[in-house]
């Protein structure tokens, strides 16, 4: 019986990884670098001038799988409101550079990109806003 123990447990021993072979489990948080537009910022505004019918929304993102491109009207409490106009998905491990060209589909803007940078479990978000003139 005791040789029986003493054979099963070498058998597991030998079929368990070592701990200095297991690599760490890293989880990188997503990190959003830039935010660019076709059009010039005006302080913590993108103008776009009235008639437009194209915008190129450009994001330079690490450790993202995806960007969601929200748009927001302004005022409070009009999250509810939001209205899902893209995403990109990243097309490789060294894809940091995401983009989405957005048909305008209203006659005016007052609004905000909200722009979701999602990485495997986090997601880190920021926003512009823009107005047409």
């Amino acid at each position: 019986m005791i040789l029986k123990l003493f054979l099963a447990l070498n058998i597991l021993t030998v079929f368990q990884p070592s701990i200095s072979q297991e690599s760490p489990i890293t989880s990188s948080k997503p990190e959003i670098k830039g935010i660019y537009t076709d059009y010039p910022k005006d302080g913590t505004w993108v103008q776009i001038p009235k008639g437009t019918k194209k915008i190129t929304f450009h994001v330079e993102a690490e450790n993202t799988e995806t960007i969601l491109f929200w748009l927001i009207p302004t005022g409070t409490q009009t999250w509810t409101q939001r209205k899902l106009i893209g995403y990109d998905i990243r097309e490789n491990q060294t894809d940091n550079n995401f983009s989405l060209t957005w048909n305008i589909d209203k006659p005016y803007l007052y609004d905000h990109l909200y722009i979701q940078a999602m990485g495997e479990e986090i997601v880190e978000q920021d926003e512009i806003n823009l107005y047409m003139e």
